[in-house]
């Protein structure tokens, strides 16, 4: 072949986009929509059995799968994939380090190739109890991977940053008493090693913004620039009728290098809470201009750019728009004003808003464990004006998947919506028949959605509703299924399994 020809082919191949890539953070970009750039995901697979009389898997009745590795009791954050790492989030009830003992939140590293078990990250209860740290929940927000550096909210109310490494490559500070952060009064931890979490920063939002998180801090943060934008959990007590910290901020701006305060939001959104603000940022940029997305806990969208305004000792971080993401008839009148445990009431935004083709798409939903009720969506542009809404969805904690102008969202019901993006309107509904926690995926013109049955439904993506296969999995499936680099993860409440060519 002529040399020519050789580097031709060669340049071609090398402009290609990859279709291999990671996943390093929830929604695999800041847009958080949920499509995978991957190519021909698996199909045929099966968890196989569980041995008899153990929690360990009979790899001999597997398929598809290249491996799998046993978690904790409780798992529910949903695993990001960067730098040949798995990340995710469960507790401490089956320990990978014998020197933890007893209830924690734990942040798994694993290696990509094999599911081996890298570092851990041990953080230990605030002992408030269910009201603010619930028992055995573990960890549940995922992990945000940029470059050597992981930034994730923990179960204690805070923001952290890790190495990735771990550490294994040495201690790299400024942070450098591991040892007494991962100790509680029941468990001291004399010394930490090569397998444990290798802190860099960590900021506490309890102490430093007078933050009351309700049940369990859960939010996935966003990573702009030198900045950090998270969600604090700010929420109602045990009553829920009560807001402890009505003045705290829902969303706080930090910088990334030395986790320092820059700025917290001031629109009144825990004055207003429901019941919690559990929902991450997203970005959208329009016309060359970034605004921070946020769903809060009072049920609004609000739009943020990347400017402050001076408060007093604050820096309050600029509101442009907000919009109200229930319908009136939801919250009621003055005079028969709606309960948020009504069916019909009121609700908070959880799933994260997505961004696609500068609008914006949110809707709203309550903590699982209050049950189903009336939903909306809406589709806004990036004044925050309202396009349309399709009230035909419950309550939903599902962030949507976008793709060809057609909108994939599942709702709590195990709905999963099939809308065109640009009008709203219904093109078909499947349902899982059990209740839907995680969000749907869509890879290569498939759509992935788990149920709390341990089902995974995968459905052929377009304007024909089509039904490829159903495959049942051995617990529930709360975490999202993640593609990448060619391996599809699928996690249930114990194990991770990672399918694919071995």
């Amino acid at each position: 072949m002529p040399t020519r020809l050789i580097l031709s082919l060669a340049a071609l191949v090398a402009s290609l986009p990859s279709v291999r890539a990671d996943w390093p953070e929830w929604g695999g970009t800041s847009s958080r929509n949920m499509v995978s750039p991957g190519k021909n995901p698996p199909l045929e697979i099966s968890p196989g059995k569980k041995i008899k009389g153990k929690d360990d898997v009979d790899l001999t009745t597997t398929k598809g799968l290249k491996w799998v590795t046993r978690l904790g009791s409780q798992a529910y954050g949903t695993p990001s994939i960067a730098n040949g790492k798995v990340f995710l989030g469960t507790n401490n009830e089956n320990p990978f380090d014998t020197k933890y003992v007893g209830d924690r939140s734990i942040l798994l590293c694993l290696d990509e190739k094999t599911g081996q078990m890298i570092w851990q990250f041990a953080s230990p209860k605030i002992g408030t109890g269910k009201v603010s740290d619930w028992e055995y929940l573990g960890l549940c927000s995922g992990a945000a991977v940029e470059g050597k550096r992981i930034y994730l909210t923990t179960n204690r109310c805070e923001v952290v940053c890790l190495d990735t490494e771990g550490l294994k490559n040495g201690n790299d500070g400024p942070f450098t008493d591991e040892a007494k952060y991962f100790s509680s009064p029941e468990n001291k931890i004399d010394a930490v090693g090569d397998t444990d979490a290798d802190i860099i920063w960590t900021f506490d939002m309890r102490e430093e913004c007078g933050v009351f998180p309700h049940n369990t801090t859960s939010s996935n943060v966003l990573v702009l620039e030198d900045r950090i934008y998270a969600t604090t959990s700010n929420g109602v007590d045990w009553t829920h009728t009560n807001i402890p910290a009505p003045e705290a901020p829902s969303l706080i701006c930090l910088d990334k290098k030395t986790g320092k305060l820059l700025g917290e939001e001031g629109s009144g959104v825990s004055k207003r809470c429901l019941h919690c603000s559990w929902s991450s940022p997203a970005l959208a940029t329009v016309g060359g201009k970034q605004q921070v997305i946020f769903g809060g806990g009072d049920g609004f969208a609000y739009g943020f750019d990347l400017s402050f305004k001076k408060d007093e000792d604050l820096n309050i971080i600029n509101e442009l728009w907000r919009y109200d993401a229930n319908p009136k008839e939801y919250r009621g009148t003055p005079e028969a004003k709606k309960k948020y445990s009504d069916y019909d009431g009121p609700s908070e935004i959880i799933a994260t808003p997505v961004v696609y083709k500068d609008r914006i798409y949110t809707h709203i939903g309550q903590d699982p464990e209050h049950g189903e009720g009336t939903g909306m969506m809406t589709c806004l542009d990036a004044t925050g004006k309202p396009l349309w809404t399709y009230k035909g969805i419950n309550r939903s904690v599902s962030t949507p998947s976008i793709v060809d102008d057609l909108v994939y969202v599942a709702d709590y019901s195990g709905l999963v919506h099939c809308l065109d993006a640009n009008t709203g309107e219904k093109i078909w509904v499947y349902d899982t028949k059990g209740h839907v926690w995680g969000s749907t995926m869509v890879i290569d013109g498939k759509i992935y959605i788990g149920n709390e049955e341990g089902e995974l439904h995968i459905l052929q993506a377009g304007k024909t509703m089509k039904e490829i296969a159903t495959i049942d999995f051995p617990g529930p499936l709360y975490a999202t299924p993640i593609y990448a680099n060619d391996t599809l993860y699928i996690m249930t409440m114990s194990h991770l399994y990672a399918f694919g060519a071995k």
